[in-house]
């Protein structure tokens, strides 16, 4: 592992045009359906996606993730353990050059530095999670500062935003459902729950509350109130886009963003003939 600092040492080639995989559970359909629609494009993968058959099938260029359990010390146990599979997966499986984009809050937390430090191939670089928001022209202006970007409630907001700021023209966005909102209950304990499926444990995953600072639960209106954040978000996102000439497009079918524009991969294909 090489250590580096600033995003901006990034160098994208010719290339303007990039895929991010998100986990979705629709993602492992529209990989086996559309291979040839990844070719020729540079690929980010997200969070866990290393943990997958996929991640050394794809070779993505980018790994990108954000998810404080990652890094941090003081969290339930069940968190260590999934961040101490990412990152020895990671360690073991990538003999590509792969760049990973961690938040720069982890810098000084050792454990996943320890786990990949030894592997040659990865080059790590740090990115700014700070929060920003208010008047388009202020925001706009710190943006292009790299000081923060959208509060990340995601981890597709943190990807569309250094696509952005490393120069591509075309995001393509996969494997984006967002469908939680059918996926939440409450117990008769009022316990909030939620099913978080990826598309690599869509038929294991289960109904967890979900963990906030502290091993904190998080209770209904918490959950509700941090998905109206994010969703609203992507429209920040897009207006920001919009501001640097950037195609942002959702290819994942049924996904509940509403703040980009779409477009059809099979009419996308058929286009093509």
């Amino acid at each position: 592992m090489s250590r580096k600092t600033k995003i901006s040492q990034i160098q994208i080639g010719e290339q303007d045009e990039v895929v991010i995989l998100g986990n979705g559970p629709s993602l492992k359909k529209m990989i086996s359906e559309y291979p040839d629609f990844l070719d020729g494009k540079d690929l980010v993968c997200v969070n866990h996606f290393p943990t997958t058959d996929e991640y050394q099938k794809l070779k993505p260029k980018y790994l990108i993730a954000s998810a404080e359990d990652l890094f941090l010390e003081d969290i339930d146990q069940r968190f260590i353990d999934k961040s101490k599979r990412l990152f020895d997966n990671i360690n073991k499986k990538t003999d590509w050059p792969l760049i990973f984009l961690f938040p720069a809050k982890a810098k000084k937390y050792k454990r996943w530095q320890e786990q990949i430090k030894n592997n040659k191939n990865i080059t790590v670089y740090y990115y700014n999670t700070t929060p920003i928001e208010g008047l388009a022209p202020v925001r706009n202006f710190l943006f292009n500062l790299k000081a923060g970007m959208v509060r990340p409630h995601n981890i597709m907001i943190p990807s569309m935003f250094v696509m952005t700021w490393l120069g591509y023209k075309k995001i393509y966005i996969w494997g984006a459902d967002h469908s939680w909102l059918k996926d939440i209950s409450v117990t008769e304990n009022n316990e909030a729950l939620i099913n978080e499926k990826h598309f690599y444990d869509e038929n294991e995953s289960k109904s967890l509350p979900l963990v906030w600072k502290k091993n904190k639960n998080r209770r209904l209106h918490e959950i509700l109130y941090k998905f109206m954040t994010a969703f609203k978000g992507y429209f920040t996102v897009q207006e920001y886009a919009e501001s640097k000439q950037v195609d942002i497009l959702n290819c994942t079918k049924g996904s509940f963003i509403d703040a980009f524009n779409r477009i059809d991969l099979e009419d996308y294909e058929k286009s093509k003939i």
